[in-house]
């Protein structure tokens, strides 16, 4: 039986669910939360692109002498550092869109249980709209995982993407400009072949 503080003032349908209504409640808050924080976390990222490139550019230029490998090496290990603020808490929505589908299924099939033992220990006959009471209250928590589920996942899909898209094009601009100082590089060498060519001749 349930604390006094925990029945109180909870809406029928909530009752209805029996058991598994409490950890859908708690993957619906979760999922409220961690998606409330992705986009907060989005519009600032949209906003600040500028800036974290800025940041990620600085640090190429500081490295412009290191050979283009190893420049290419610190690239990566500064997008890993970018990366992990990027995919936070994306697991976790996925994992929800996951188990709340499992949660619910696993309350209708227990509900569905307790309605065939009511209608066990009915001694009259059992009238059809027993039996519909009991399957529209084992489907609630069937109902209930999936509209959970499927905004998690849209929202996993959305922010997954929009991270894959602005990792990608920092990327693709720091080996862009990676190049160029491999390029100027080069011709630099060119030139100093060029000068010392001249120079034999003379």
């Amino acid at each position: 039986m349930l604390p006094d503080w925990l029945s109180f003032s909870r809406p029928d349908w909530f009752s209805q669910m029996g058991m598994m209504a409490w950890p859908l409640a708690v993957c619906s808050v979760l999922t409220v939360a961690v998606g409330l924080e992705r986009l907060v976390f989005t519009i600032k990222a949209v906003a600040e692109s500028k800036a974290q490139y800025g940041r990620l550019a600085d640090y190429v230029r500081a490295n412009k002498n290191q050979p283009k490998a190893v420049r290419d090496e610190l690239v990566g290990v500064a997008l890993n550092d970018f990366r992990r603020p990027y995919y936070s808490g994306i697991k976790t929505l996925r994992l929800i869109g996951m188990i709340s589908p499992i949660i619910g299924l696993l309350g209708t099939i227990l509900g569905i249980i307790a309605s065939f033992k009511v209608i066990s220990i009915q001694t009259g006959p059992v009238s059809p709209a027993l039996i519909a009471d009991g399957l529209w209250e084992a489907m609630l928590t069937t109902a209930a995982g999936l509209m959970i589920a499927l905004p998690a996942l849209l929202m996993a899909h959305f922010f997954s993407a929009f991270s894959d898209r602005k990792l990608e094009g920092f990327c693709l601009e720091l080996n862009r400009l990676s190049l160029t100082f491999e390029i100027a590089k080069t011709e630099q060498k060119s030139q100093v072949v060029e000068l010392s060519a001249e120079a034999r001749r003379l």
